[in-house]
């Protein structure tokens, strides 16, 4: 039987910033002697356990209802205002980490980052905020970054448009590594190389740059060829520059279209999804300055593509 928050009795808890640091002696006896021997020894072992069985308490990031969860020095341990959500359960959507400022999804081709335009489907940040508003009806999402319905990949949001605005405003100072996994159609001539930023003609008629050999700093894109057949190459891409990546018209411009993405010139209508999907996000926390690392392996799919 599901609880219905607004109706229980919270124990009172501490503010957001209110956080500890696992200490050199503090590690015995697991969390919950941690708890309420240094943390909350202010609290009754009843409140505590309370706490903890009801989602308030996180290690690391991770909610935990766990008494005995072995800690270990320098461990952070955050009680949080309001309970921390259960395991999403969506067919396209996954969270893959969250506290109380940013969340991480990974949404699966199918589904909308965001609703654009013509679009009615249900997106990915209303599957987030609405199970978050399940356990927090005030929670809201702010997006920092997106992912097209075709595709898949990691996305970040917000918690606050404070940290969205500070985030987007500066994003190369808190986004250390985004790598995407493509399969293009054809062959790659140059196992490795630079793509030009995209950019529609200037006022003076003069084409765009359409494919960059050289140093970094001359395209905002970097690709590394892994394999090919005569059908096609797979490539991973990874971002130097910006958060809104253009990497399927960037293929295309090379008349090497992602597969799939019939929309840019791919021959291959039947696959229902364009074969680009992320396969590294990295970054700092704007508060806590910790860095969070997220991988994952080329999708085996991507390279069954290359065979006839």
């Amino acid at each position: 039987m599901k609880k219905n928050i607004s109706k229980l009795k919270m124990p009172r808890v501490a503010r957001p910033e209110h956080s500890y640091s696992v200490a050199e002696g503090q590690t015995e006896g697991g969390l919950l002697a941690f708890l309420t021997q240094y943390a909350l020894k202010d609290r009754s072992r009843t409140t505590v356990k309370q706490l903890l069985g009801d989602r308030y308490i996180s290690v690391n990031g991770e909610a935990t209802t766990q008494w005995d969860y072995a800690l270990s020095v320098g461990d952070r341990v955050v009680l949080h205002p309001a309970p921390l959500p259960t395991t999403l359960h969506h067919r396209l959507v996954d969270i893959l980490w969250q506290d109380e400022d940013l969340i991480l999804i990974h949404k699966a081709a199918g589904i909308p980052t965001v609703a654009s335009g013509e679009e009615r489907d249900e997106t990915a940040m209303q599957v987030v905020s609405k199970h978050l508003k399940k356990f927090n009806p005030r929670a809201k999402v702010f997006l920092l970054n997106r992912i097209d319905k075709d595709c898949s990949g990691f996305v970040l949001m917000a918690k606050t448009p404070a940290l969205q605005a500070e985030m987007s405003e500066h994003w190369g100072r808190y986004v250390l590594r985004q790598q995407f996994v493509l399969v293009a159609e054809g062959q790659i001539p140059d196992s490795e190389g630079y793509l030009a930023a995209p950019s529609n003609e200037d006022p003076k008629g003069r084409k765009p740059s359409r494919h960059v050999r050289g140093s970094e700093t001359a395209g905002q894109a970097r690709y590394r060829c892994l394999q090919q057949t005569e059908l096609a190459a797979l490539v991973v891409v990874e971002l130097l520059d910006g958060r809104n990546n253009r990497l399927r018209r960037q293929m295309s411009a090379l008349k090497r279209p992602i597969m799939g993405d019939w929309r840019n010139g791919s021959k291959r209508k039947d696959l229902g999804m364009v074969a680009l999907e992320s396969m590294a996000f990295s970054f700092v926390h704007p508060k806590s300055k910790r860095r969070y690392d997220f991988d994952q392996p080329i999708p085996g799919k991507f390279r069954r593509l290359l065979k006839p």
